[in-house]
């Protein structure tokens, strides 16, 4: 635990007055802590970097390099808090890691705490060129970085030093760093993601200045992802829910159609149809018995790789319903994962299909 001075024990380390000291600690030049009685405290450490910097009796050049390291938050603070687009924030704080502690990458990643599972979301250099994403790992092939995210504290791993972690080693001789900083993204107490700065050059020792940058840039980078992540979240939703309200709106349109089918046959390509057109789809099949019959819709959207019912190159929903003796089913192939209602507004033109191949078949049996 820091050792914790008041105002005249630092006065007298320092060689200046106390009133110098309260005067140093209002204008943020000297960090302190405050009792539960309103006294500052302030740490031994904090203490010793300000000897340092005032040693020469130079009081102007540590006030100035402290006044550039709270600029450098405050302008920091700004550029992260403007960006919303995830994309854009992970390259300003990339860029603003690299350039506060002069070091060459930066990893941005985010964390599953139930898993246990680090996923790169970015990994850019110094000059804001973005690299490849690594596919995710579990933290438990890496001790130290477990740590971190456990304890929520920074470490420093330097490529010759006997004692560091040989998981993170064997992955700096192989990309060719020197030394790497770890430092937690934390948001109201849970560990979300980490930092990886990377020195390509040189092995380190980060100043007590850049540690206390670090940790500063990344309290504000944790809360800046954790709000791109929610503004990314209403976005998508009030995507689906336009979604929603056009493919309902077309699907009622056309119900009245699907139910005037008079055959078996033309009840499913009804079926096919509506769904293509209601949704947008690359493509859509009814099935009943050995029947069927299918649409296409514009197949120019479907590049999309992530699917909600896991397939090569598309998302696709299936409904199944009764019809009659058998079942009829609906496959209907999207571009985007299914929205909220998707699939019952799918299953509810297979059911006004089945109805009318069901009349159909009774129909021609009398």
């Amino acid at each position: 635990m820091a050792t914790l001075l008041n105002v005249q024990r630092a006065a007298r380390r320092l060689g200046v007055s106390p009133h110098t000291i309260r005067r140093w600690t209002a204008s943020g030049f000297l960090p302190c802590t405050r009792t539960v009685g309103g006294h500052r405290r302030i740490k031994e450490e904090d203490i010793d970097e300000v000897a340092q910097l005032v040693g020469d009796g130079n009081h102007l050049a540590a006030r100035v390099a402290r006044e550039r390291e709270l600029e450098t938050l405050v302008n920091t603070s700004v550029a992260l808090s403007s960006q919303l687009d995830l994309t854009e924030l992970l390259a300003e704080i990339a860029k603003h890691m690299t350039s506060v502690l002069n070091c060459h990458f930066c990893t941005i990643s985010e964390y599953d705490e139930e898993t246990r599972t680090m996923r790169v979301l970015a990994d850019f250099d110094h000059s804001g060129r973005r690299w490849p994403d690594w596919n995710p790992y579990s933290v438990n092939e890496f001790p130290l970085t477990k740590r971190v995210m456990t304890e929520q504290e920074t470490a420093i791993v330097n490529i010759n030093d006997p004692r560091a972690d040989a998981a993170e080693v064997a992955i700096m001789r192989r990309n060719g760093d020197k030394a790497l900083l770890l430092v937690p993204l934390v948001y109201q107490g849970r560990s979300i993601g980490l930092l990886e700065v990377l020195d390509h050059v040189r092995e380190r020792r980060f100043t007590r200045q850049e540690m206390r940058l670090a940790r500063a840039l990344a309290g504000q980078a944790a809360v800046g992802l954790h709000n791109a992540r929610v503004f990314g979240q209403l976005r998508r939703s009030d995507h689906d829910v336009r979604r929603l309200r056009g493919a309902l709106e077309r699907v009622v349109a056309a119900l009245p159609e699907v139910f005037a089918a008079t055959t078996h046959a033309e009840a499913l390509q009804a079926a096919a149809g509506t769904a293509c057109r209601a949704f947008d789809a690359i493509s859509s099949v009814a099935t009943c018995g050995d029947r069927s019959a299918g649409a296409s819709g514009d197949v120019s959207a479907a590049g999309s790789t992530s699917v909600a019912r896991r397939g090569e190159d598309a998302h696709v929903v299936v409904a199944t319903t009764p019809c009659g003796d058998s079942e009829l089913t609906l496959t209907v192939t999207l571009a985007e994962e299914a929205g909220d209602g998707t699939v019952e507004l799918v299953r509810l033109i297979a059911t006004t299909a089945a109805l009318a191949a069901a009349r159909g078949d009774a129909e021609e049996t009398d």
